[in-house]
């Protein structure tokens, strides 16, 4: 009897503690020491079985402690509600340069380019899994428009300055120009978040609805075109005819395979007494995407693996109708994937190869065509019964970029190696990495300062009034507040 009762109280003890931890301590904060003990577990593992390469100048060592700042950073950057991404980024660059560090964090090119198609793999998981085609039919096509237009007048205005000024050809300029033209749904969404908790009318007229679905269409387009422009400058020594036909092919074959293990997707694994195994289901989504990613790459159709993700995600997640906790597992992954993804685009980054030229040469670049871009969302939102301020807020919301950039732009370099490709076509791909970081870093903190200080201006806050009614069950009069969000 004094063993249950003493049992009882340990129970009773650490319920408290449990209770306690959860009410005082954020649940951000409990998650990224979640993850960054996961980080530090796996670390210690493999330093007590592979010894050498969990050592100083070992790739283990260089993935923890890049992972583990970049954690960090990232977390304190958020905290700040500045877009954590930037501190990552930040993280890879230091290390990378600071000439005592960078001789401590040694990664084999080969291995950097797998573990940034891996995070590339869980981005377009999770951009497949969050679109939905009708949000068109409840927003109009007014999400069409701002996902087209934006991204090809921008991409277009990008690859043009960018032949003239930073001497790219123009299967190349394109190629930059799309790894630009995407929106980061990471920035924008979690600013819609905060204005609403604000208590401003973002949800009036579907502005909500309509920002997040066409930011993931945005994402789609930019990436699916990347993928054409990337097949089309890597098969520039094939004969005509491979180059005519690869485009497309590339695009078919990714529509096909994903179609495909999209709808093996949709019946493996079967229901057991009505129950959805989800643990199994993430597990196929995430190999067969691996597959498709690595396989495409080994037969030479880079173009195809990445829009194969995303049509399979898609199509997974129609037959699905939902399955929350397949999503929320993606979510796990990207959590580890963002700090390893923009942390190795840093450490892309070689300061000594950014010439001043380059510098502003780039700068007009991404403002010239940032303007384009501002202008062409402000037009994109016409007709849809959004007052002047509010299109004027929707084109400050298009304006962070990060996610994307960070996934593509560093891909390209990554075919290049994988390849063996010449100097030449390496010197176009270290100028596309510098491009998207810089855009990146001018542009998520531009547009998330701008989205909530301008708010006060272009949107109205909710007002609060009660109403007093009849309540049909007892006639009597209630009042109800009426929250506008």
């Amino acid at each position: 009897m004094s063993d249950l009762v003493s049992d009882c109280r340990i129970m009773a003890f650490l319920k408290s503690c449990q209770d306690g931890i959860q009410t005082k301590c954020p649940s951000s904060l409990l998650k990224f020491l979640t993850y960054s003990l996961i980080t530090l577990s796996f670390y210690l593992a493999c330093l007590a079985t592979t010894q050498s390469l969990s050592l100083p100048r070992g790739p283990i060592f260089s993935i923890f402690l890049l992972v583990l700042l970049s954690l960090i950073a990232g977390a304190g950057l958020r905290a700040l509600q500045i877009p954590p991404m930037l501190g990552m980024l930040i993280v890879g660059i230091a290390l990378s340069n600071i000439p005592k560090v960078k001789d401590s964090t040694v990664l084999d090119p080969k291995i950097s380019s797998a573990l940034k198609t891996v995070a590339l793999m869980v981005i377009l998981m999770k951009g497949g899994l969050s679109l939905d085609i009708m949000d068109i039919k409840r927003v109009g096509f007014a999400v069409i428009r701002l996902a087209f237009l934006p991204c090809f007048v921008e991409a277009s205005v990008f690859a043009t300055l960018s032949v003239f000024l930073l001497d790219l050809p123009w299967i190349w300029g394109f190629l930059l120009g799309f790894v630009i033209a995407a929106v980061t749904p990471a920035i924008i969404v979690p600013c819609l978040m905060e204005l609403k908790r604000r208590k401003f009318k973002i949800e009036a007229n579907n502005i909500t609805t309509m920002l997040i679905s066409a930011s993931s269409f945005d994402d789609v387009l930019s990436i699916s075109a990347f993928m054409v422009c990337l097949s089309s400058a890597f098969s520039s020594e094939k004969p005509l005819y491979r180059q005519i036909i690869q485009g497309p092919l590339e695009i078919l074959l990714g529509i096909v395979i994903g179609a495909v293990f999209g709808l093996i997707l949709c019946v493996l694994p079967p229901r057991f007494d009505g129950k959805v195994d989800s643990k199994t289901r993430l597990l196929l989504l995430v190999l067969l995407g691996l597959f498709s990613v690595f396989g495409m790459n080994y037969v030479e159709f880079s173009g195809s693996g990445p829009l194969s993700v995303i049509v399979m995600a898609l199509t997974a997640i129609k037959g699905w109708k939902e399955d929350e906790l397949v999503s929320k597992g993606v979510d796990s992954l990207w959590f580890i994937g963002e700090p390893l993804l923009f942390g190795l685009v840093g450490m892309d980054i070689q300061l000594h190869l950014i010439t001043a030229d380059l510098l502003w040469k780039s700068l007009i670049v991404i403002f010239v065509s940032l303007l384009f871009r501002l202008a062409t969302a402000f037009t994109a939102v016409s007709w849809t019964g959004l007052s002047f301020k509010e299109k004027v807020f929707v084109s400050f919301s298009w304006i962070p970029k990060a996610t994307v950039q960070a996934a593509i732009g560093s891909y390209a370099l990554g075919v290049a190696v994988d390849q063996g490709a010449d100097e030449t076509v390496v010197s176009y791909c270290n100028v596309i990495v510098t491009v998207a970081v810089l855009v990146i870093l001018i542009s998520a903190p531009l547009g998330s300062i701008l989205m909530y200080v301008t708010a006060p201006c272009l949107l109205e806050r909710v007002e609060y009034e009660t109403e007093h009614e009849l309540c049909p069950a007892t006639g009597n009069a209630a009042s109800e507040e009426i929250d506008g969000v």
